[in-house]
């Protein structure tokens, strides 16, 4: 009988280790910071236009048939704004004010 509770025991022992949860561990404190290759100015240039175009509105809806067709002609007003002298001229006011110290328009509060 002391056999057979000993089989159990560990039986019962090894189907616990092998049933508890594995957590990963994060170590992204450890991960190398890596420098962007974007400018201020040209992320917050970028916003604007995302927004202006209209991928920022297609992307928060949720139906799906008019996302399509939104979508595509949002994606081509987009690249044409981002192929604009627009573009060109955000990112140089946008530098401007960085060098100025103040550049927080077009970032919105959370």
């Amino acid at each position: 009988m002391t056999a057979t509770k000993t089989l159990i025991a560990s039986a019962l022992i090894a189907l616990s280790a092998a049933a508890s949860p594995v957590f990963a561990q994060s170590y992204s404190h450890l991960d190398p910071i890596t420098q962007s290759q974007k400018s201020r100015a040209e992320v917050l240039a970028d916003l604007e236009i995302y927004r202006e175009s209209g991928l920022a509105a297609v992307d928060r809806t949720e139906d799906s048939s008019l996302e399509l067709n939104q979508r595509a002609k949002a994606e081509a007003r987009y690249a044409e704004l981002k192929a604009s002298t627009k573009y060109a001229a955000l990112v140089q006011r946008f530098a401007a004010k960085e060098g100025k110290g103040a550049v927080t328009e077009g970032v919105s509060a959370r």
